[in-house]
């Protein structure tokens, strides 16, 4: 292409989760161009063979956005932890913790000559589905992500909503009991109770006593091997144990929501993650009839709950989003800390 032909503006989405990372090129329709999955945690060498694979990453689509006549104008990064949005460094990476403070601005400013902008993947995930996903046209959202954790981010109107400390959202240390004794080795918050890994921990109980024969057949009784997928097919299977299980779950969130349904009065209330992905009929349905059963009336009716559509892009698709948004709209979504 000729130095003088016009280039169409893209973006760049990072999605740096806990296991993987996802690298995505956005043209101006935020239609994905290119993309590249690579694992976060490098083999060996740390944040030094971290930044090199996604040096290579982000040089390989610069060149399919050079060859489509694309301009990378913003880059925007999600990751999970407590985010400096001045900085452009994560204050604390839980599952990633070679990562914390992290340069992530200053290294990928200069590797793309573009601005940059880095923020938390869980806001980032649902400020996606705000702008381009199952939220659109909504002013008041809450956004819960069901994976290794709950996650969860709050918009209101139309502004995403950090807080004072930039953990606005942060549901998963809800707690389901009052009870705060220190003794109890596991409190009961959400993270603890409708988490991915939590319930396909006691599902691989139910296999070990033979009451999930299909989960058995299909992944055994070891956790680490029982994802998401697995759940839904045991159900679909015909595991009445399992299904009983996740429902019973899906309520004690349903009615957790719903104390926020009437503390905040949304009008959309977005279900994603994994866990959802793999049952979303079944997980929305269960969290409907406990908001409905919890909330006041009024409040319950005014919100809405559906289920992400962006699924693996929505963090990336989020971030690259916040990213032009920031830096080029008038009215700036969120300001920096």
């Amino acid at each position: 292409m000729s130095k003088h032909e016009r280039r169409r503006p893209a973006t760049l989405g990072i999605d740096i989760g806990g296991t993987k990372s996802l690298y995505v090129l956005f043209d101006d329709r935020f239609e994905v161009v290119a993309d590249e999955k690579l694992p976060t945690h490098p083999a060996k060498g740390g944040a030094g063979a971290f930044t090199a694979a996604m040096r290579r990453a982000v040089r390989g689509l610069l060149e399919v956005a050079d060859t489509r006549g694309l301009e990378v104008r913003a880059v925007g990064v999600g990751c999970a932890g407590d985010i400096d949005l001045r900085e452009g460094v994560a204050r604390s990476a839980p599952n990633v913790a070679f990562l914390e403070d992290y340069p992530f601005r200053e290294r990928l400013e200069k590797l793309t000559g573009a601005k940059v902008f880095v923020g938390n993947d869980v806001q980032a995930g649902l400020y996606g589905e705000f702008r381009l996903g199952a939220a659109r046209g909504a002013r008041h959202v809450i956004g819960i992500f069901l994976g290794t954790g709950v996650g969860g981010a709050i918009i209101i109107d139309g502004r995403l909503h950090r807080g004072a400390s930039g953990l606005a959202g942060d549901i998963g240390n809800y707690r389901v009991h009052a009870d705060s004794s220190p003794k109890r080795a596991r409190p009961e918050v959400l993270d603890n109770v409708a988490s991915r890994p939590v319930i396909a921990g006691e599902a691989a109980a139910l296999a070990a006593k033979r009451k999930a024969p299909q989960l058995h057949a299909r992944v055994g009784t070891d956790v680490t091997d029982i994802k998401s997928g697995d759940l839904a097919e045991a159900i679909r299977g015909g595991d009445r144990a399992v299904e009983k299980l996740v429902r019973s779950r899906a309520g004690v969130l349903g009615a957790a929501i719903s104390n926020l349904v009437d503390f905040l009065n949304p009008d959309t209330v977005v279900l994603g993650g994994g866990l959802v992905e793999a049952m979303p009929r079944l997980l929305r349905r269960e969290v409907r009839k406990a908001i409905d059963a919890n909330a006041r009336p009024k409040a319950a009716r005014a919100a809405r709950v559906v289920v992400a559509q962006l699924h693996d892009y929505a963090v990336a698709a989020g971030a690259a989003k916040l990213a032009l948004d920031m830096f080029f709209s008038r009215d700036p979504p969120i300001r920096p800390d």
